[in-house]
């Protein structure tokens, strides 16, 4: 006898043997103990997940002669030529290469003349979905209502492109995917069967593979069975199958979690030398990323179909990521996956979205940035230029340089707590300081009502030093990009100065740490776009600080 491969010789014979599809099983038993039998029968799911394994066996249990409750004998003639694909009352039409309408007239008229040596006459059409409309309207009304000797099944991977007429004459029954678990067991039984050894990791790794394929599962062990004989290892698995030992994908997270570029590199040639396809290594990482941020949520390590090894050190590895870092490189990934069909050199690629990564900075909420800890979480990265309030004053009037909106430099000035700042004589012939400083509140309020996004920011300064026609004020509990809004505006600012005033002033603000006692319970008319937040304080932060409005 001819050599068998796994998927044929352990092809299920019953409904028990039928794994991970439990809901279809006992519904098709009790269906046949109860005799209630349908015309005809949908299967719909992923590929190699037991469809035409399920048609076939419903093919026994209606024509074996033997059958007991749904269970068919699996002995007897028609038994046998069912399982051989034999039997003239059971005919397997393949939709794809049968799809004209001529096919289905021809079964048509087929379908009228009694079985040979069977109860039923049993249709089973595979791939149905590519059947084309006609052929579908054909078969419609012969569907609904076939003579009694007469029975279909059709099974499908696309259940979205049988049309719903076919859909609503039939029985619908949706396969999962296997799980994991489910087939390690299942190659375990068979292996041991086969007299066979396979570690545990090894069975993993090809469960995982398969993708919730049996039959791609089964493949994959007659691969690996022909390469490494009778002792299954690991190394065996990874070498045929073309699998990253897990450890790699570790060490690449590990490297930017360390921001260790000579690691990175390590792992980057690791997986130059395997020579897969990258677009396969970066769905192992997507995969990878993905357990981490399943593995960081409370008791999600058990949610995870690995061995109980994979999922402990999954959970614990998770708990040195931030869930936001995570997130955001599964979006890098992802969108590297998508990016490798379609660049002319995909390894280079691959290998500067890896240094990319290692750049990365750790993610903070809009909160955390409008609320000041970006200064915590940042501030090694983006260090603006300081210089205190002495400093300053310090510097010759030469030297004082005034902002101007092209200024792509922004300065900011941080003044002591402990430090009382000191106004400085007038040096303005047309305006005193003082007279500023008295209708600094009437200022700030007209200049709201024309220009909010400004006038917020104002809200929180206080004039600090006038020199010449140079105006120095003190920003108050903002962040730090406030001020280069206000540089922005520097022109417009300066018209209302004028407007106002009656002289041409500069501006130049600087950051205070301190708390302006005078300005704490200011209040000012709130923006239009920011009354339309609903009472949303994030986003009306968002809005006056970056000059926005919500659009309808």
């Amino acid at each position: 006898m001819s050599y068998q491969v796994l998927s044929l010789k352990w092809r299920p014979q019953a409904f028990d043997d039928v794994i991970g599809q439990d809901h279809v099983t006992k519904t098709l038993i009790n269906a046949f103990k109860k005799n209630r039998i349908a015309q005809g029968y949908i299967l719909t799911g992923p590929r190699g997940v037991g469809k035409t394994t399920t048609a076939r066996i419903i093919s026994k249990a209606l024509n074996c002669p033997k059958t007991k409750d749904g269970v068919p004998c699996n002995s007897c003639n028609i038994c046998q030529e069912i399982t051989d694909g034999r039997n003239l009352d059971v005919l397997e039409i393949d939709g794809a290469s049968n799809r004209g309408i001529d096919e289905i007239r021809n079964l048509r008229e087929q379908i009228k003349y009694a079985p040979m040596n069977a109860p039923y006459k049993i249709f089973i059409i595979d791939e149905v979905h590519m059947l084309t409309n006609q052929a579908f309207n054909a078969l419609l009304r012969t569907l609904e209502e076939p003579p009694s000797h007469g029975k279909f099944i059709l099974a499908t991977t696309d259940i979205h492109k049988v049309p719903s007429t076919i859909i609503s004459r039939c029985q619908r029954f949706d396969f999962n995917r296997i799980t994991e678990k489910s087939i390690s067991e299942r190659l375990s039984l068979i292996l041991q069967e086969e007299s066979i050894s396979a570690d545990e990791e090894s069975l993993s790794a090809i469960s995982r593979k398969a993708d919730g394929s049996m039959r791609d599962a089964l493949s994959l062990m007659d691969q690996v069975i022909a390469f490494a004989g009778e002792s299954i290892k690991i190394e065996a698995v990874s070498s045929v199958i073309g699998l990253i030992p897990i450890d790699v994908y570790f060490d690449y997270s590990a490297s930017i979690l360390e921001k260790d570029s000579e690691k990175m590199l390590k792992v980057l040639q690791i997986i130059r030398t395997t020579g897969l396809p990258l677009e396969d290594v970066a769905q192992g990482l997507i995969q990878h990323f993905r357990n981490l941020i399943v593995g960081s949520i409370n008791g999600g390590g058990d949610l995870l179909e690995l061995n109980d090894d994979h999922k402990k050190r999954y959970s614990e590895n998770a708990k040195l990521w931030d869930g936001k870092d995570l997130l955001r490189m599964s979006k890098i990934l992802n969108e590297l996956e998508y990016s490798l069909k379609r660049i002319t050199h995909p390894a280079i690629h691959f290998e500067i979205t890896a240094m990319k990564c290692l750049e990365m900075d750790t993610s903070i909420s809009i909160t955390e940035l409008l609320s000041g800890e970006e200064s915590k979480n940042i501030k090694k990265n983006f260090e603006p230029v300081k210089q205190t309030v002495a400093e300053y004053q310090s510097l010759p009037d030469s030297k004082r340089e005034i902002p101007t909106a092209k200024k792509e430099e922004k300065v900011s000035v941080k003044i002591p707590q402990n430090q009382t700042p000191k106004k400085t004589p007038v040096q303005n012939a047309n305006i005193t300081f003082e007279e500023i400083e008295k209708k600094w509140s009437r200022f700030v309020e007209k200049i709201n009502q024309d220009r909010p996004s400004i006038g917020t920011i104002l809200a929180h300064s206080n004039p600090y030093e006038l020199n010449g026609n140079l105006l120095v004020i003190k920003i108050y509990d903002l962040p730090k990009f406030s001020v280069g809004n206000l540089e922005r505006n520097n022109r417009v600012i300066e018209k209302y100065f004028e407007d106002h005033y009656g002289v041409s002033l500069k501006l130049r603000a600087i950051i205070s740490n301190e708390v302006d006692p005078e300005n704490s319970n200011k209040i000012i008319e709130e923006p239009i776009s920011s009354k339309k937040a609903n009472g949303d304080d994030v986003v009306t932060r968002v809005l006056e600080v970056f000059d926005g409005e919500i659009l309808r």
